[in-house]
């Protein structure tokens, strides 16, 4: 806050304070002369009236002063402003418009966008702008960050303004508005922040206190969000492996949310066709609750090889488009060949393992993911490896050097090894080896036990690949029922300066590492501590991961370790502005095509060196296909780019709520009278010059009573008779010796 002055050259009229000090000098009473007898009484009374009247004449003398002072004060109109103590209202400023161009800015209200009602406060606040005044347009879409030329300029800008994927948050934008701010010249700053007051617009940003961080910047928030959000929003499609085999269904968990009445309306999941059209494959009825979460399962089957595009759709339209449609990619080929080794007889100890990933029913009809070959641990290094993507080893022994050195070549050129250690491993002096410490990026150190059945597996989150499916369940995963007696401890260790050694994917209830992964070259090593070779029956088990009731947790880890080791880790699915790096088996070709949502064509150059292409240009959400040569000696890549959740959460924040996050002096304006009072209180001050002339006429009034008080008629002079009695009622003022009677 501050105070300036529209007129401050009439601030000298507060000289004539001193008018009634003269007044008072002048005016002063003479003393009168009276005949008194008993005069030794009489000067004591004198002297108490003496200093009654001079304190009545400095109260009077007061009085008057602060009337003419008021006066002066109110004639010169001062003004409280919010800015400084500026007085020229008319000054150049440096203004800076921030703008929320998320695609939830297009929710329409009475037939108008978020966007387009910023766009028309934007408008009203131009028009309030000195002409000199330099301006800059920012917006979250990441947009250069510089001052228009000029105010037309800055207008142009914002009737160009468009939705789009957001490159920075709102709160990103609103720094780099501040740090284009310090670097003017100008001494008045003001931003203008135009924002919907969405969940979605400030998520994950820390409470604002630009009062405190920028004391010289006048800060405005214009709310524009809607009054009262109806929206159908799908909120994320959760597949369950954006790689399946062929023959088998695909899976996908829709979150769906709505804001408004509840309703009535059904989710389509629909595949993209050879000839570009949508074909739908599934629809289920919805029922949406206002402010509830629903989830939506489809299983679609019948997908043919290849790379296989499509989009959850919900049918119909509303306020909000941007969040009604999301695209999916997914990949669907042969089953993955996969060789389990387990010590002789092999049928015997790996039967657990290769029927969790390719139980026989599936294998036989064809809908496998993994097309298994059991062999001995032994023969490892006598079949054939070609075309084989991942390898299994339950309990492997100590191995010799030669088959170590040979697996990790295997591994660095792309493929995939799990390895469930077990008691064959015998002790650490045994199986430890360098060769080993190579490709494990760790050895073990001896056996844990917990005889009490009171050790299981313990994730502390679920956020790793190798557990992310197991997000569909939650807690509800029963690993308690699945005690692990004894496991191996094992420490990671680094095999060179640019490896980091294995790192713990998850844990026991002991704290000790269960899962751990160990990154070779361009491919992946999983060791799982406790094994899975053990029947039911032997008294020596050590644990019932596979042989317990219903042992669904077990079959889930099983692929999940082997899923993870073994596919091409592609950027099928992503967040839209992110970067897709996909793979490419192809060393003979230099670039490849990428096509957009939009149905234009890009080149992207292939790095031949880690046969990966990068493409960052996603910010359009929708299906990308990459191609590179013809039907005959060509590939076909593609993927998906969908915008995150805060770009379409169109929830309103509670007041309360708003105004802790945008700091306690924030001001927020709402309408266009809000608008215009604001900046005028800003920029131009509330005049205070009506409560001074209203305290200035209180002071009078109060200067008229005071002055009826003290100088009050006085009575006519008794008669000589009654002189001396009337005399100590009221006695006048004592004479000097000159004017005392004779």
């Amino acid at each position: 806050m501050g105070l300036s002055f529209l007129t401050p050259m009439l601030l000298a009229g507060t000289a004539l304070v001193a008018v009634p000090v003269v007044l008072h000098l002048v005016m002063r009473r003479k003393p009168v002369k009276h005949d008194f007898p008993a005069l030794r009484f009489l000067r004591e009374r004198a002297v108490a009236n003496r200093r009654r009247l001079k304190l009545n004449h400095l109260l009077l003398l007061l009085v008057r002063m602060a009337a003419l002072a008021l006066l002066a004060l109110a004639l010169a109109r001062p003004t409280l402003r919010g800015a400084g103590w500026l007085a020229d209202a008319e000054g150049p400023v440096a203004a800076v418009f921030v703008f929320d161009t998320a695609p939830r800015m297009q929710l329409r209200e009475a037939n108008r966008t978020r966007l387009v009602q910023a766009a028309e406060m934007a408008r009203v606040l131009f028009g309030k702008l000195p002409p000199t005044s330099k301006v800059a347009v920012l917006d979250t879409a990441d947009g250069p960050a510089a001052f228009s030329p000029t105010i037309a300029a800055a207008t142009a800008r914002v009737e160009r303004l468009a939705a789009a994927t957001p490159g920075m948050t709102l709160a990103g934008a609103m720094t780099e508005g501040l740090r284009l701010l310090e670097s003017s010249q100008l001494a008045r700053r003001e931003m203008y922040v135009f924002t919907d007051c969405s969940r979605g617009a400030w998520a994950g940003t820390e409470p604002l206190d630009l009062a405190t961080s920028h004391p010289d910047v006048s800060v405005l928030f214009i709310d524009v969000g809607a009054a009262a959000v109806r929206n159908f929003a799908i909120e994320s499609v959760d597949l369950a492996s954006d790689v399946i085999a062929a023959g088998t269904p695909a899976t996908f968990t829709v979150s769906a949310s709505r804001s408004g009445p509840d309703a009535n309306r059904a989710i389509a999941v629909e595949v993209l066709a050879r000839d570009g059209g949508y074909v739908r494959r599934a629809i289920k009825p919805v029922v949406w609750k206002d402010g509830a979460t629903t989830q939506v399962t489809f299983d679609v089957a019948g997908l043919e090889p290849g790379v296989r595009q499509g989009r959850v759709i919900i049918d119909g339209t509303d306020d909000l488009e941007a969040d009604d449609v999301r695209s999916f990619t997914i990949e669907v080929g042969r089953p993955a060949r996969v060789l389990v080794a387990a010590p002789a007889p092999s049928g015997r100890s790996g039967r657990f393992l290769a029927q969790a990933i390719a139980p026989a029913a599936l294998a036989k009809a064809g809908k496998s993911r993994f097309d298994v070959t059991l062999v001995d641990v032994g023969q490892l290094d006598t079949v054939a490896w070609e075309g084989v993507a991942g390898i299994v080893l339950v309990d492997p022994p100590p191995l010799p050097d030669r088959t170590w050195d040979l697996l990790r070549e295997w591994v660095a050129a792309g493929h995939g090894l799990v390895v469930w250690l077990g008691p064959e491993a015998g002790d650490a002096a045994r199986f430890n080896s360098e060769a080993s410490r190579r490709v494990l990026g760790g050895g073990i150190v001896r056996v844990w036990r917990s005889p009490d059945g009171g050790n299981f597996f313990a994730p502390a989150t679920l956020d790793h690949p190798v557990l992310a499916a197991f997000r569909r369940v939650g807690d509800a995963v029963p690993w308690q029922d699945f005690p692990v007696e004894r496991h191996w401890e094992f420490t990671s260790s680094a095999a060179g300066a640019a490896d980091a050694g294995a790192v713990p994917v998850a844990a026991y209830r002991n704290g000790l590492a269960a899962i751990l992964e160990h990154r070779v070259g361009a491919g992946l090593v999983i060791t799982v501590t406790t094994p899975v070779s053990q029947a039911a029956s032997d008294p020596e088990a050590w644990n019932t991961l596979a042989t317990g009731f219903e042992p669904w947790p077990f079959v889930m880890l099983a692929n999940e370790t082997l899923r993870h080791a073994v596919e091409t880790p592609d950027d099928r699915n992503i967040v839209a502005g992110r970067p897709a790096v996909l793979h490419v088996d192809r060393r003979d070709v230099p670039a490849a095509f990428v096509r957009t949502p939009a149905g234009d064509d890009f080149p992207a150059v292939i790095d031949q060196a880690r046969g990966t292409i990068t493409v960052s240009a996603t910010q359009l959400p929708g299906n990308y296909a990459v191609r590179a040569g013809g039907e005959a000696g060509g590939f076909m890549k593609g993927f998906s780019a969908n915008l995150d959740a805060a770009a379409t959460d169109t929830v309103r924040l509670d007041d309360e709520v708003l105004h802790a996050m945008l700091g306690p002096a924030s001001r927020i304006a709402r309408t266009e009278q809000d608008l215009i009072r604001d900046v005028n209180l800003e920029r131009i001050g509330a005049e205070l010059s009506g409560w001074l002339l209203l305290l200035a006429a209180a002071v009078i009034a109060a200067d008229w009573m005071l002055a009826n008080r003290f100088y009050a008629p006085r009575a006519e002079p008794a008669a000589a008779g009654s002189a001396t009695k009337d005399a100590f009622a009221v006695p006048p003022p004592l004479p000097s010796s000159a004017e005392a009677p004779a």
